[in-house]
């Protein structure tokens, strides 16, 4: 029983990261049940950031075909879908999962994904799942869905809607001219004419909208410095900068003494060498931060164009004594020496949220891409098993790969990755 309850639990962490261990327990120990921990990671999108990693439906599919109890389990993911309402990644990746599954040959699946579909028209149902249904049968799937959407627009003469859905569904079926295809559908079914028109008039003010702006130079950065606007400045604006637009900048920067001026030249410096040297960026990097102080923040990074030994130990200090060291990490890109693995490895045992551990991972693969050695094994191993950000564990694997470090358990279980580039590791970069 204690072997199970250890199993489940070793289960319940890996599904819930992402990693290709889920995989594995269930082909190791195919008399345990899993399905509560499927069923609960089908309905919630666990990764760190949904939006840029997309859905787990591939990876829970995969998981359901192991179960000895997969068809129960899909009943159970199909009533999900069913009966969620709010717009949300676990829904998103729920139509995945159906559309999977209904590619797979299982009716009930499609059954399902077109009765949660057509639920969209109602005010207390989002309106959902047209990507997947265009992924699922093409035009006839794109149909269902401006069906669905036209219905939504007559409830609500306020919405609008964008072009992206059929842009998608033409580059999905480049050989079929699917609107021309809508527009006969249109003629039978007052919901698609109504998509189609409302599609229309978004081309049109789209064609009305007066042409962007020219780039914004150095006038726009100097009347944001001395605004009141919270806007922060980007990086792209900042590097297209001159050089002496820069050292003017650097110069009024020297002299500035209100704090919140000072706060938006840090802006411009975190993405350029302030031209003075460090000392000034460093006091104020030295200000006790709070977790949302973007000043500070911005002076910390500032501060990784340099390269000096009171940096490092400013680095140090902070890393031992803070309570976000995460905010510190990166000043070791150019200030790393052999044996900081230990300082952090133990930065990696102690991070509590996810936020710091997807920081800490950021920086610890650009300190061991820049700095090639196989002590980046213990941090990067630590962090591997920390996070649910599909994206940067990939990151982890080929920096481990890189440094010739990856470990044989974790060998293992990357081609079962929930990451579809993490898969591919193994094949892309040896031989």
């Amino acid at each position: 029983m204690q072997k199970t309850i250890q199993i489940k639990r070793a289960f319940r962490d890996a599904i819930r990261r992402g990693t290709g261990r889920a995989h594995l327990l269930m082909r190791d120990y195919p008399h345990v049940n899993f399905s509560l921990d499927i069923l609960k990671a089908a309905v919630t999108n666990y990764a760190y950031d949904p939006q840029c990693e997309k859905g787990r439906g591939v990876y829970i599919v995969e998981l359901i075909n192991l179960s000895a109890n997969k068809q129960q389990l899909i009943s159970r993911i199909l009533r999900k879908l069913v009966a969620q309402q709010e717009d949300t990644h676990g829904l998103n990746q729920l139509f995945e999962i159906a559309r999977l599954l209904a590619q797979a040959g299982h009716p009930e699946a499609r059954a399902a994904f077109y009765e949660r579909l057509a639920l969209g028209a109602l005010p207390e149902y989002a309106c959902i799942g047209a990507y997947e249904a265009v992924l699922l049968d093409g035009v006839e799937g794109m149909k269902r869905a401006a069906e669905v959407i036209g219905q939504v627009l007559a409830a609500d003469p306020e919405e609008t809607e964008e072009t992206w859905l059929l842009k998608y569904a033409q580059e999905e079926n480049p050989d079929v001219q699917v609107e021309a295809e809508l527009e006969k559908a249109a003629q039978h079914n007052v919901h698609i004419a109504r998509y189609l028109s409302a599609v229309q008039e978004t081309r049109q003010r789209q064609a009305q909208k007066p042409p962007y702006p020219s780039a914004r130079g150095f006038e726009f950065v100097q009347q944001l410095i001395s605004g009141k606007t919270r806007r922060r400045l980007n990086e792209s604006t900042v590097r297209a900068l001159s050089r002496s637009q820069v050292r003017q900048l650097a110069d009024a920067f020297r002299v500035e003494t209100n704090s919140a001026r000072q706060g938006k030249f840090l802006q411009v410096f975190r993405h350029v060498k302030y031209p003075h040297g460090y000392e000034l960026l460093l006091a104020l990097a030295a200000k006790p931060p709070r977790r949302n102080d973007r000043p500070v923040q911005d002076a910390i990074q500032a501060l990784q164009f340099f390269k000096a030994p009171a940096i490092r130990q400013f680095a140090l200090q902070a890393l031992a004594t803070s309570a976000s060291p995460d905010l510190y990490v990166d000043l070791l890109l150019n200030h790393y020496r052999s044996g900081d693995h230990k300082l952090l490895a133990q930065l990696a045992r102690q991070a509590t949220s996810e936020n710091d551990i997807e920081n800490l991972a950021s920086s610890f693969i650009d300190i061991y891409r820049k700095h090639k050695t196989r002590q980046c094994l213990e941090p990067l191993r630590l962090i591997y098993y920390r996070m649910n950000c599909g994206i940067h564990r990939y990151d982890v694997v080929k920096t481990l790969l890189e440094n010739d470090v990856l470990p044989n358990e974790i060998r293992e279980e990357i081609v079962f990755d929930s990451y579809d580039d993490t898969r591919k590791l193994l094949t892309t970069l040896q031989p």
